[in-house]
């Protein structure tokens, strides 16, 4: 297995020589072992004067600490219904109980709750829209994943946007991600401050436990602030989130965000 410095020196070397054109061969699939993700969160509520995640549902916490089944929370719409004229099934991405990514599909069943997941997630990170009965169009209203057991809200698509806004990601066994870039806007009239944290082995969960660690930190943010390191910056090991909160400085704020990740097989 290569170290850290050895990974990063080989990433910087391949990146001095193509530049820009290594990462589209990487995009496309072209070299072995790397991979890109692109993560975007939004956050239209951030509070004032205290921390939350930049994703649609603001939680301060990542809600999952245990393999969990996961279901649609009740209360969407009628016409998001297997057989509909909405959204006919969503697919949830993220990491299951053997901390490898993996999809799933679920149908969707209108104001009620869904069947529940056949995987056991440890965390979720990504869903969409995957069906829907009508031509152009998305869910009709916001759709929730939540664990089967119901309580816990996980991740949600906003009404009509088929994909959801969630500022985090977790790397998955035998891999290791590469900050290359981040981005985050706050409303022109608002100011935010913005942090980022990563958290190593989250299925460490008995004390003494890892603790979250702060790796980047910006004051208050008005507007579009792009950050592009001239390297990798951050290493981030298997098993590890990696994720984004904001703070409302004297006002509630709306905050977005994007970021970059380079993947390479440990």
């Amino acid at each position: 297995m290569q170290s850290a410095e050895s990974s990063l020196v080989r990433i910087r070397d391949l990146l001095a020589l193509g530049g820009k054109d290594f990462l589209i061969e990487v995009q496309k699939g072209n070299i072995a072992g790397h991979s890109m993700v692109h993560k975007f969160g939004r956050n239209d509520n951030v509070p004032m004067n205290s921390w939350a995640f930049i994703n649609l549902l603001g939680f301060t916490d990542w809600p999952l600490s245990a393999p969990t089944t996961v279901r649609i929370k009740a209360g969407g719409d009628a016409a998001d219904v297997a057989g509909g004229a909405g959204a006919r099934e969503i697919t949830v991405l993220g990491l299951d109980d053997s901390f490898n990514e993996v999809e799933e599909a679920i149908a969707t069943n209108g104001v009620n709750v869904s069947a529940a997941t056949a995987t056991a997630f440890w965390r979720i990170y990504r869903a969409w829209v995957s069906a829907v009965g009508t031509y152009g169009v998305a869910n009709t209203t916001a759709v929730t994943v939540e664990n089967s057991g119901g309580g816990t809200d996980v991740i949600q698509i906003g009404a009509g946007e088929g994909q959801t806004q969630f500022g985090g990601w977790t790397v998955s066994l035998g891999k290791s991600a590469y900050l290359m870039s981040l981005h985050m806007h706050v409303d022109s009239k608002k100011i935010a401050n913005i942090r980022m944290f990563t958290r190593e082995d989250i299925d460490d969960v008995v004390a003494p436990m890892k603790s979250k660690r702060l790796k980047l930190f910006f004051d208050g943010v008005i507007g579009n602030v792009p950050y592009r390191a001239k390297g990798p910056e951050i290493k981030i090991p298997q098993k590890t989130d990696i994720w984004l909160e904001a703070f409302g400085d004297a006002a509630t704020a709306e905050v977005a965000c994007d970021f970059e990740l380079l993947v390479v097989d440990n």
